[in-house]
């Protein structure tokens, strides 16, 4: 198969996913190494596709039309991290990455993509099995969030509940 007809497929393939699916599945299904398939992804997110990477595997961004997208500064310790996860899908929100601004590197995200207690507990579970840190480590716990909201009032309860446990940087 031509390189540009596997991007192709590759995307078809996200595109008709609801759940996310990892490099090696994707490596498997095209007959190509995982580190083929991590470059074709790079190309195909620098061409303006929008793919995430997830705790369980790529997938596309899915919002619709009429969602509200803010940001928002938190802050708070490595234990905190959670409720915070928590509080934010509790009110309806989907937290899409985590941006931290490095003093060497500029700005540093991660994808999250968690919409539910069940995935924030998940990605939770694989920071304390991976034991490796936070990126907010790097900036004492300050950090920006993207948010989903499906309209101005759930971004609104979002942003009161993160005030009223602290965790808005203000």
């Amino acid at each position: 198969m031509e390189t540009e007809q596997r991007r192709l497929e590759i995307l078809e393939t996200l595109k008709n996913r609801s759940t996310p699916i990892v490099a090696r599945e994707l490596a498997t299904q095209f007959d190509v190494s995982r580190q083929v398939i991590v470059g074709d992804i790079a190309l195909l997110r620098a061409g303006g596709e929008a793919i995430y990477s997830t705790p369980k595997g790529y997938m596309m961004r899915k919002t619709g039309s009429s969602d509200v997208i803010f940001q928002l500064v938190c802050v708070h310790t490595r234990e905190e991290t959670l409720e915070e996860l928590y509080t934010m899908v509790d009110c309806g929100c989907e937290v899409m990455d985590v941006i931290v601004e490095h003093p060497l590197y500029g700005t540093m995200r991660g994808d999250l993509n968690i919409s539910s207690r069940l995935e924030a507990d998940e990605f939770f579970d694989k920071l304390n099995e991976s034991e490796t840190v936070l990126l907010s480590t790097l900036t004492d716990g300050i950090h920006t969030h993207t948010i989903s909201a499906k309209d101005e009032a759930t971004r609104a309860k979002c942003l009161l509940s993160l005030r009223e446990k602290g965790f808005l940087y203000e």
